[in-house]
């Protein structure tokens, strides 16, 4: 999905961006087994209407068709849009050929958002297969459409009880397309080249619950810029992915897996839904222990996760854990985690920023931190060895 207003043709990022696709889309994930990927791909334009492309393998020229009713959006073809790669590339190198020149006299820069994102869930709901979309977007949705967003940059809020609404989505309509998403394992990947304010807490909700990325390049200039836009892009369609998963966490007695953190929807307390998970994004599950332990037995973990892999098999991975429980507090300091800690208070305090002050979240962060710290000194450090570290609250 390619945002072709104005500003986007005249600084000659679309041009940019058609020109890496012809190389990277000869790059897309196959399996091991495979010579081909067995991936589809689709091409949509859009500033404040919708450009869907045939690009099917028999045609001399790529075909468009506009849809202007963005309040409802269809998908106004099925065969040819969602192509394979190999067959129909002379359509599609001339389509992104074409691309910058169909554009370059438009001068419409007011841009629509989340009827590009229904209009890709659309059609991956007509074609009976989860997927991915890949969004390259600019500017504040600002044209009247199911999204259209308004510039709330307010910075009398920072630093107030407030500002939490800075951080919140403005509309309820990206949390209830993103639910959409991933009812239907579409995945959303955004990038984003904003030269001013653009909402990344609304925009950046549906990439963030589908198992997606947001990458974003304030103040996009070519010469500066294009190198690590292009090697993110690269990176992020060759990876490994797989589609429309559900995870369960189980346990043995004695601990359950009560909170989760991470590119996730969860519509009942078991069930992770992801969109998409691939090498990049990490899961992260708090356990509470409720009740006696063994040393003998030790604590039992089952992970098990149910998903699409790119060439259309469901398969299931399921991964067991064995860990030793101990009595000894000098023996779990000694095997702590940090990275894992790190990780957990990270997105605690992501997650809390909806909700609370940001003054709150770090009191919260240093008073746990120096709890660990006071428990381990009063536990187990030796009275000789106090100088190991000094706790001040």
């Amino acid at each position: 999905m390619i945002d072709v207003s104005y500003s986007n043709i005249k600084n000659g990022l679309v041009k940019l961006i058609c020109e890496e696709l012809k190389t990277v889309l000869e790059k897309l994930p196959k399996e091991e087994q495979e010579e081909t990927s067995a991936i589809r791909v689709g091409f949509i334009t859009y500033n404040k209407v919708l450009h869907f492309f045939n690009v099917k393998s028999n045609l001399a020229q790529p075909q468009m068709m506009v849809v202007t009713d963005v309040g409802e959006v269809f998908v106004p073809l099925l065969d040819g849009f969602l192509v394979n790669y190999q067959e129909s590339q002379s359509v599609i190198h001339n389509l992104l050929d074409q691309i910058p020149d169909m554009f370059a006299d438009s001068n419409e820069n007011e841009t629509v958002f989340a009827p590009v994102i229904q209009a890709g869930m659309e059609a991956l709901k007509a074609a009976d297969c989860p997927g991915k979309l890949f969004i390259f977007h600019s500017s504040l949705p600002t044209a009247e459409a199911p999204g259209k967003l308004k510039n709330r940059d307010d910075k009398k809020l920072v630093n107030t009880d407030k500002e939490k609404i800075l951080f919140q989505p403005q509309t309820n309509v990206y949390d209830s397309l993103a639910k959409d998403c991933v009812a239907h394992g579409c995945s959303v990947t955004l990038f984003l080249f904003p030269s001013q304010y653009v909402d990344v807490a609304s925009l950046g909700l549906v990439p963030q619950l589908t198992g997606g990325t947001l990458y974003k390049y304030s103040n996009f200039q070519m010469h500066l810029d294009s190198q690590q836009f292009l090697n993110d892009l690269r990176n992020d369609i060759e990876k490994k992915i797989g589609f429309d998963a559900i995870m369960r966490v189980r346990t043995s007695t004695g601990f359950r897996a009560t909170d989760f953190f991470g590119g996730i929807l969860m519509n009942n307390t078991t069930d992770v839904e992801m969109a998409a998970i691939d090498c990049d994004k990490a899961v992260t599950v708090e356990f509470k222990h409720d009740d006696k332990l063994s040393e003998d037995s030790g604590a039992l973990i089952q992970c098990a996760v149910l998903y699409t892999t790119i060439s259309g098999q469901r398969r299931l991975r399921i991964h067991n854990l064995g860990l030793n429980c101990s009595s000894q507090l000098g023996d779990l300091y000694k095997s702590c985690e940090t990275d894992a800690l790190i990780n957990f208070f990270a997105k605690s305090a992501f997650k809390a920023v909806l909700h609370q002050p940001l003054k709150v979240i770090r009191e919260i962060l240093v008073n746990q931190t120096a709890h660990m710290l006071a428990c381990y000194r009063k536990n187990c450090a030796s009275p000789s060895a106090a100088s190991q570290f000094t706790c001040e609250n």
